[in-house]
């Protein structure tokens, strides 16, 4: 069961930040997944929101700032704590200092972060320690017309689970699907793997949905609380 630490260690550190990740690989966590937007100055940075009000000091559209606008933001002091100050990363700042790491899952907020961040992960020879994933299929579609190398590994986001969705990602040869926690069922993950496809859930926001990744046979999920698995996966 891959323990994929959503936003690095969220649920304990403010999100998308330092902290988060170097929490989640404190923590043990197998990957560390985050969001790519892009500033209006073209920089791709690491950034959930189309806003910066829930998680800054600031306000208005992400897009809208410049890099440099985006540096001077507080994403840490609304969470509490001692994390005040944690300011945004860029990709490649993330790349620079976390991608020796551990794995990274990257998800595409803003379709210009597609080009960008495929590139890097080529230029710098992480395809094998990468997963792009997108709620979009679009960009998903570009990513793989940028590198066919079937080493990029991309996963569809959805909150479904339907057949149609899985033959879809086959064809478009993705390696996962990614489903809502509450839509997994042992049928519905076999039928996956059957076509191919990894199975990595979302959505989880209690300890009685972490019971059913293993109860279903999925083969990872994304965590605020990445010791929620961790634990789990010791007691079975």
């Amino acid at each position: 069961m891959r323990c994929i630490a959503h936003r690095g260690a969220s649920g304990y550190a403010p999100e998308n930040t330092r902290a988060a990740f170097d929490l989640a690989i404190a923590m043990g966590a197998d990957a560390i997944e985050t969001d790519v937007r892009v500033s209006v100055d073209g920089h791709p940075v690491l950034f959930h929101d189309g806003t910066v009000d829930r998680v800054s000091d600031g306000a208005g559209p992400t897009d809208d700032f410049t890099l440099d606008e985006l540096r001077r933001l507080d994403l840490g002091s609304w969470f509490g704590g001692d994390v005040a100050g944690q300011r945004v990363l860029t990709l490649d700042e993330a790349l620079a200092e976390y991608a020796a790491k551990i794995p990274f899952v990257w998800e595409i907020k803003d379709p210009r972060a597609t080009r960008p961040l495929v590139e890097r992960l080529v230029e710098r020879r992480l395809l094998d320690r990468a997963e792009v994933t997108s709620f979009w299929w679009y960009p998903l579609l570009e990513a793989k017309a940028l590198c066919p190398d079937p080493a990029l590994r991309l996963g569809f986001l959805t909150p479904g689970f339907e057949a149609d969705t899985v033959e879809r990602a086959v064809r478009r040869g993705f390696a996962q699907i990614c489903p809502h926690v509450d839509r997994l069922t042992a049928a519905r993950i076999g039928a996956a793997a059957a076509r191919g496809l990894e199975v990595r859930a979302w959505g989880i926001d209690g300890r009685h949905q972490v019971e059913r990744l293993f109860e279903t046979g999925a083969d990872g999920a994304t965590v605020n609380w990445p010791d929620w698995i961790i634990d789990a996966g010791a007691r079975l």
